[in-house]
C-alpha cells in the first residue's frame, strides 16, 4: 500500500513537472510565433489618416522644449568633455551628425508606436514615448572607454606628436562598443516582456525613479544653485505651472521659463558675445561618415572595455522596460519588445554613422503627457537637431541660450516620475522604495568624485595620474571602498535591493530568498557590487564576497519560511503590491464589502 502510494506520490509530481514544462514550452510557440508573424494592417493603421488624434497639440510646445532640452543638456555636456581630447573636426564633424541620424529614427519610430496605439484604441490622448540619448551609458563611454584608451595609447607612445592616431583609436574602440550594445539589446529584447511581467511594479520602477531623482533632479539643480539670480526665477515658473495647474496666458511654461532665463542670462554676463563669436568658426556643413571597415579591425581590442559595454546594454534594457511600465501606468500600453528593438536598432545606427552614444526611450513619459504632448513634440524634436547636429550650429546655441535656465524643466521631470510612482506604493513599502535608489545616488557621487579631481589632476600637467593610487587610498574620512561597491551595477541594484526589501516586508520568504540567490549569482560575475564584469574569485575581490553575504541571506529567508510554515510567523502579507489610485480605491471597496459581509454572517 506504501508502495502505491509512493507510486502515485511519484507519478503526481511527474505529471506537475510535466504540465509545467509543457505549459512553458507552450508560451515560448506561441511567443515565437506572435514574434514571427507579419502584421501589415497594424502598421498601416499608423500612416492612415485619424481625425481623433491630431498630429499637433498646444502641449506639444511644452513636450518640445522638455524634451529638446533634456537631449541637449548630455549632448552639450558630452560634446564639451570630448574637446579635451578630441579634435573639433571628430566631435562636431562625426560624432554629432551620428546622434541626428539616430535621434531621427527614434524619434519617428516612437511616434509610428503611438499612432498604432491610437488608431487602435481609438484614442485622442496617446502620448508618444520621449526618445534620445542614454545619460549614464554616454558619461559610462566617456570616462571608461574613450579617456582610457587616449591616454593609454598617448604613454606607450610616449607623448606622440601625433595624437589624432589615439583619438581615433579611441573613438573606433568606443564606435566598436556601442555596435556591441545595440546588439546586446536586441538580443534582451526577446526576454523583455517576461522581465517586465515577473518584476514587482515597484522593483521596476525603481531605478527609474533613482535616476530621475538623481540626474535629472539633484544634478541639474546643482547649476541652479550656481547661479540663482539667472535661474531661480524661472524654477518658480516651471514648479507653480506645473505641478500647482496654473497657466500664464496662452504661452506654455518652458518657453516662458526659457525666455526670462536667456535674458538674465545675457544681463549678468552669464553669456558672453566672446564665447557666440568662436562658436560660429564652428559652422560649416558635415557629412555623415560610415567608418564600418574601422571599426571591425579593433573590434579584437574591445575586450578590455566589456566592464563597461555589457553593464550600459543591460541597464539601457532594463531602462526601457522601466519606461514601458511607466507608460503603461500612465494609460499608454506600448510593446515592450517593440520598444526595446526600438531602441537597440537606434544604438546600432548611431555606432554606424559615428557617435559612441547609445540611444534609449527616456524617463518621463508621464510628466510629458500631463503636459499635454501627443506626437508632434517628438517629430519636431528630432527634425531641429538635424541641422544642429550637420551644420555645427549646435556650438552656436550653446553660447546662445541660459541653458540653466530650462533646468527647472528637467528637474520637474525627475521630481514628477518619484511622485507617480510612490502614488502606486502602498505606505508599507516606502522603506523599500527609498533603500532602492540609493545605489544611483551612490554612483552619482563616485562617478562626480573621480571625473572632478581627475579633471582637476589633468589641469596640473602631473604624469601618471591614477586616480585609485593617487586619491582613493588616501580617502580615510568615509569608506570609499563602499561607495565603489554600492555603486557598482546601480540600475539593477535598485531592482534587486527594492525586491528583496519588499518581499522581506511582506513576509514572502521565498521570493526574498530566490531573489537574494540571483542576487548572489551576479555578484560573482561583476553585474553588481562591482566596476568590472569577471568572475570575481580573487582573495582582494569583493564580489564573491558578496556572493556568499547573499547566499547567507537566502538561508535566513529560508529558515524563516519553515517557521512561518509552522504557524511561528505571521502569514504573508496578502494586499497587492502595487496599483493605480483608481484600482487601490477598488481593492479597498473590495475588501471592506467582503469584511462587512463576514461580520454580518458572524452576527
Amino acid at each position: 500500500m506504501s508502495i502505491h502510494e509512493n507510486n502515485i506520490t511519484v507519478t503526481t509530481t511527474q505529471n506537475k513537472i510535466h504540465y509545467f514544462f509543457q505549459q512553458h514550452w507552450q508560451g515560448l510557440k506561441n511567443y515565437l510565433r506572435e514574434l514571427c508573424t507579419f502584421h501589415p494592417n497594424e502598421w498601416r493603421n499608423a500612416f492612415r489618416s485619424n481625425s481623433i488624434y491630431p498630429i499637433f497639440r498646444k502641449g506639444d510646445i511644452d513636450g518640445l522644449v522638455a524634451l529638446f532640452i533634456d537631449n541637449l543638456a548630455t549632448l552639450l555636456t558630452i560634446l564639451l568633455s570630448l574637446q579635451s581630447v578630441f579634435d573639433t573636426d571628430i566631435v562636431y564633424g562625426k560624432i554629432a551628425p551620428g546622434v541626428a541620424l539616430s535621434m531621427v529614427w527614434g524619434n519617428f519610430y516612437y511616434v509610428y508606436m503611438a499612432r498604432k496605439l491610437a488608431y487602435k484604441e481609438k484614442r485622442d490622448d496617446i502620448c508618444a514615448m520621449p526618445y534620445g540619448i542614454n545619460t549614464p551609458g554616454a558619461f559610462a563611454f566617456v570616462f571608461g572607454i574613450i579617456f582610457p584608451v587616449y591616454h593609454k595609447c598617448i604613454r606607450e607612445n610616449n607623448n606622440i606628436s601625433n595624437k589624432r592616431l589615439c583619438q581615433e583609436l579611441a573613438w573606433y574602440i568606443a564606435l566598436g562598443s556601442n555596435l556591441i550594445t545595440g546588439i546586446v539589446i536586441l538580443l534582451l529584447c526577446l526576454f523583455g516582456e517576461f522581465i517586465r511581467r515577473n518584476i514587482p511594479g515597484v522593483a521596476l520602477l525603481s531605478s527609474l525613479c533613482a535616476v530621475g531623482f538623481t540626474y535629472l533632479a539633484l544634478s541639474q539643480y546643482l547649476s541652479i544653485a550656481a547661479s540663482p539670480i539667472v535661474s531661480f526665477l524661472p524654477f518658480v515658473i516651471v514648479m507653480v505651472g506645473y505641478f500647482s495647474g496654473i497657466k500664464v496666458g496662452p504661452f506654455p511654461i518652458a518657453v516662458i521659463a526659457l525666455a526670462i532665463g536667456t535674458g538674465l542670462g545675457w544681463a549678468t554676463s552669464l553669456n558672453k558675445a566672446e564665447d557666440v563669436h568662436n562658436a560660429t568658426f564652428i559652422i560649416k556643413a558635415y557629412a555623415p561618415v560610415f567608418p564600418i571597415k574601422a571599426i571591425f579591425s579593433h573590434m579584437n581590442q574591445i575586450g578590455p572595455y566589456l566592464s563597461t559595454t555589457i553593464p550600459t546594454a543591460i541597464s539601457i534594457a532594463i531602462g526601457t522596460i522601466q519606461c514601458v511600465e511607466s507608460a503603461k501606468r500612465a494609460g499608454d500600453f506600448y510593446p515592450t519588445r517593440e520598444s526595446m528593438f526600438a531602441d537597440g536598432i537606434g544604438t546600432i545606427i548611431a555606432s554606424l554613422f559615428g557617435s559612441f552614444l547609445g540611444m534609449t526611450t527616456y524617463i518621463g513619459h508621464p510628466a510629458y503627457k500631463k503636459m499635454g504632448a501627443r506626437q508632434a513634440y517628438s517629430i519636431i524634436n528630432c527634425l531641429i537637431y538635424v541641422p544642429l547636429c550637420f551644420f555645427g550650429i549646435i556650438a552656436l546655441f550653446l553660447r546662445t541660450i541660459a541653458v540653466v535656465a530650462v533646468n527647472p524643466v528637467i528637474i520637474f521631470i525627475g521630481l514628477f516620475i518619484c511622485a507617480e510612482t510612490l502614488a502606486i506604493t502602498p505606505q508599507r513599502h516606502y522603506p523599500a522604495f527609498l533603500l532602492g535608489i540609493m545605489p544611483v545616488i551612490a554612483d552619482w557621487a563616485r562617478t562626480t568624485i573621480i571625473n572632478g579631481v581627475v579633471s582637476a589632476y589633468s589641469k596640473l600637467n602631473i604624469s601618471n595620474v591614477d586616480f585609485t593610487q593617487n586619491i582613493t587610498s588616501q580617502i580615510n574620512d568615509f569608506s570609499y571602498r563602499g561607495l565603489e561597491n554600492f555603486a557598482g551595477g546601480s540600475l539593477l541594484q535598485c531592482i534587486f535591493i527594492t525586491a528583496i526589501m519588499m518581499y522581506m516586508i511582506d513576509r514572502k520568504f521565498i521570493q526574498a530568498a530566490i531573489w537574494s540567490l540571483i542576487a548572489g549569482l551576479l555578484s560573482f560575475f561583476g553585474l553588481i557590487h562591482a566596476t568590472t564584469v569577471r568572475i570575481l574569485y580573487r582573495t582582494t575581490d569583493d564580489g564573491w564576497q558578496f556572493t556568499v553575504a547573499y547566499v547567507m541571506t537566502a538561508f535566513i529567508f529560508l529558515l524563516f519560511e519553515i517557521a512561518q510554515r509552522y504557524g511561528w510567523v505571521q502569514e504573508p502579507e496578502t494586499e497587492p503590491d502595487d496599483l493605480s489610485s483608481e484600482e487601490w480605491i477598488e481593492w479597498n471597496r473590495n475588501k471592506i464589502s467582503i469584511q462587512t459581509y463576514v461580520d454580518n454572517t458572524t452576527l
